[in-house]
């Protein structure tokens, strides 16, 4: 923190200017909080003079606890930290971020079953490397990532995930911007998934079920005085690989394969700064490859969506946005009824002090599943997160959640209990350290569906 001629700092002068409005006249609380920033001002200079010692950290601590209220949109999890933040290696006119984090987990049931439970350590390794442009005008970034997985005993559970994507901005004016991007996911499903086939009568397959993605999007934004007009587009390619089984056998997974183009339309209005009410309509086009006699049903479907909402921002202390509507899919095959219900989200985060954020969400939407013969499964979801700032290099997060998922056309419904905790030890700008426990626990109408789970993990995160 950079300090005047006369010795104090901006934050220092900014908080005695509170307590001395005018001329001499002070309590003893005032006397106290003078000592108080005098004690810190002495501590400042002292960081200047020893850097990285151990009365840096306790400055710093100070320092967090006098901070001015955050900047829009700045939690706890997401503000600058010169000191901590990693600095990257410059290329140019682009900013390179290399990192790589590696994860030992404990899985008491990595299978998600009910009975006959089996733990395993996973050795989780995940690789990245993210190049983004530092342009004053337009903005573009390239990204690749992967997750290796390794199972200590159940080695045919191993896995190797990786993503690739890029992203681009177009500044075409300063109220008019295009926006695109395209990527690419080789990824594997969950055991806990209701469409993993795991799940079906049968022979078990031998390891997880493979699928790729491949995505595309468009966005134009143009603000005319205070309204504002959105287009947007989007199309995913999904294409699930064929498994092998435990008897020698396949199970073709070519009646999952599909594709998805969506398109959208948003009005908006800026009713004051800060707050932006707004009307949004989409619909989208959803087309499977195949039929076979393991999927009949022909699950090709259109839907739309019409929501109202607005976005707020209270300078940074409370901001978040909410919509509400109506979401429907219309199914092509006769047996498949058509979904059909109020749909919406809302994001809310609180930032009551510079230490700690609250973040609530809310969403209900249409999900696609080719499980049984369900036509798609509503799903309602909330989520709590509470991050604190217990040092300035130690942050802890305590997270809930509650998932409701109904599947439409037939009588079951799961519901998802989730809770944890995590801490994130920033040890310089190069290397940080986090440990986390989370609790997943699944009740639900289908037999033998049910499962609880508890995972803990230990990671060391190294990126420039």
């Amino acid at each position: 923190m950079p300090l005047r001629s006369d010795g104090t700092s901006d934050i220092i002068r900014a908080e005695m200017s509170k307590i001395l409005p005018g001329a001499g006249k002070m309590s003893q609380i005032q006397r106290t909080r003078i000592f108080t920033f005098g004690v810190i001002t002495l501590l400042l200079g002292y960081e200047v003079a020893l850097a990285q010692t151990a009365t840096e950290q306790l400055v710093r601590d100070q320092r967090a606890v006098v901070r001015p209220r955050p900047d829009r949109g700045e939690t706890v999890t997401n503000r600058p930290r010169p000191e901590l933040d990693p600095l990257g290696v410059r290329a140019g006119s682009f900013l390179v971020s290399p990192r790589l984090r590696v994860q030992e987990i404990y899985n008491d049931n990595i299978f998600a079953t009910d009975t006959d439970k089996k733990d395993d350590f996973i050795t989780l390794i995940r690789p990245q490397l993210d190049i983004a442009s530092d342009w004053n005008n337009h903005a573009f970034d390239v990204r690749a990532n992967g997750t290796i997985g390794r199972h200590a005993d159940q080695t045919e559970e191993d896995f190797e995930d990786f993503s690739v994507g890029a992203n681009g901005r177009l500044d075409i004016t300063q109220r008019a911007k295009l926006r695109a991007g395209v990527s690419y996911d080789r990824l594997h499903e969950g055991r806990g998934s209701p469409d993993d086939v795991r799940r079906e009568d049968g022979s078990l397959p031998v390891e997880p079920t493979i699928f790729d993605v491949g995505s595309a999007f468009l966005t134009y934004e143009q603000w005319f005085g205070r309204f504002l007009l959105e287009l947007n587009g989007a199309a995913d390619q999904l294409d699930y690989d064929n498994v092998m089984t435990e008897d020698g056998g396949t199970i073709n997974n070519d009646d999952r394969d599909r594709a998805i183009i969506a398109g959208g339309l948003k009005l908006g209005y800026e009713l004051i700064p800060g707050y932006t009410a707004f009307v949004r309509s989409a619909v989208d086009h959803r087309r499977y490859d195949n039929l076979d006699a393991f999927n009949p049903r022909d699950r090709d479907s259109d839907g739309y969506l019409i929501e109202v909402g607005t976005d707020l921002n209270l300078t940074g202390v409370l901001f978040g946005d909410a919509a509400i509507g109506y979401r429907s899919q219309d199914y092509d095959d006769l047996r498949l009824d058509t979904v059909g219900g109020i749909a919406g989200r809302a994001s809310l985060t609180w930032t009551p002090t510079g230490l700690t954020t609250a973040s609530a969400f809310i969403t209900r939407e249409i999900i696609e599943t080719t499980a049984d013969a369900a036509a798609a499964i509503f799903e309602t979801s909330g989520r709590l997160v509470l991050d604190h700032e217990l040092l300035r290099n130690l942050l802890l997060q305590a997270r809930v959640s509650v998932t409701n998922d109904d599947f439409e056309g037939i009588d079951r419904s799961d519901t998802y209990i989730a809770a944890g905790f995590g801490v994130n030890y920033l040890m310089n700008r190069y290397l940080r350290l986090d440990l986390n426990y989370d609790y997943l626990d699944l009740g639900s109408d289908a037999q033998d569906q049910d499962f609880t789970a508890n995972t803990v993990s230990l990671g060391v995160l190294v990126h420039l």
